[in-house]
């Protein structure tokens, strides 16, 4: 990417302010389950919110024909996942290369969040942004470098859309410290080899492992985390968390994603804490 088309802020969360602040969007659509910062921001900016819930029972995929049909004309933005932050699944590159291209004829900024991305870069859509000032990329360092205190993101889009944000955007808005370790971590030309293998295999026996947990269903993911949903009548996540907390793991639980408290999220972590975590899980299930 050129220089021109990048633009460095305190996290992604702080650009999808700046985005709102900036375009001042009437009307927006947000694909969920999403992260909740959208809707924060877009309400804030007083834009009307409408939202494409994808369907739990058909695992979250991403329809095109749905989004288009959600994407009226008087919308003045739209925000998307891939892969989604809640779900971990990957809308198709071609789909979304569609998409930048209806955004341009249509000249109604789309947003893509790809704050998961780095673990399939090959994913990423970011050189649609190039000539196309209607088609905006959110980046994130913290998720995959794992450095969520030192607030770094980034944001990819044609240069005179850059510009244009970069001239709303408060002075000093990222610190020395999150640069330097940020380039220490570009640097490191071994980490994303060894990220991609470990990953890879750690998912793989983490989902199969609680795949062969009666009463739970994990969702295929391209993160390095998984949605799983809490099939046992007559408890939830909330309950769950309560239990593994005094085991001293921590899930997430989906109810502030909309969700409902039947689902929760659990990171792929080395395969001693994964086994602690199967091992909690199989206990809280038999008791």
């Amino acid at each position: 990417m050129d220089p021109a088309e990048i633009l460095i802020g305190n996290g992604s969360t702080q650009l999808i302010y700046l985005l709102c602040a900036a375009l001042r969007p009437h009307t927006a659509l947000v694909i969920g389950p999403a992260f909740s910062e959208y809707r924060n921001a877009l309400a804030l900016a007083g834009a009307r919110i409408r939202t494409l819930f994808l369907a739990a029972d058909n695992g979250f995929q991403f329809s095109m024909k749905d989004f288009l049909t959600a994407w009226e004309a008087d919308c003045d933005i739209a925000f998307l996942t891939t892969p989604n932050s809640v779900t971990g699944q990957l809308i198709p590159k071609t789909q979304i290369e569609t998409i930048a291209d209806f955004a341009f004829t249509r000249k109604c900024p789309v947003v893509v969040d790809e704050a998961f991305v780095d673990f399939i870069e090959d994913e990423s859509v970011k050189k649609k942004v190039r000539g196309n000032p209607n088609f905006i990329v959110l980046r994130s360092l913290t998720k995959y470098y794992g450095i969520p205190g030192l607030r770094l993101g980034y944001l990819l889009a044609d240069a005179r859309r850059v510009e244009q944000l970069a001239a709303h955007q408060e002075p000093w808005s990222v610190n020395g410290p999150a640069l330097n370790v940020a380039l220490a971590c570009l640097e490191d030309e071994n980490f994303f080899a060894k990220t991609t293998g470990w990953l890879e295999n750690e998912r793989k026996f983490l989902y199969t492992r609680l795949a062969a947990l009666e009463g739970l269903h994990p969702l295929p993911s391209k993160t390095n985390f998984l949605l799983v949903k809490i099939d046992k009548r007559g408890t939830d996540a909330l309950e769950l968390r309560a239990f593994l907390l005094r085991k001293k793991i921590l899930i997430r639980v989906c109810d502030t994603f909309g969700l409902g408290s039947a689902f929760f999220r659990v990171t792929v972590k080395r395969r001693r804490e994964n086994r602690r975590l199967i091992a909690g899980l199989v206990e809280w299930l038999r008791s």
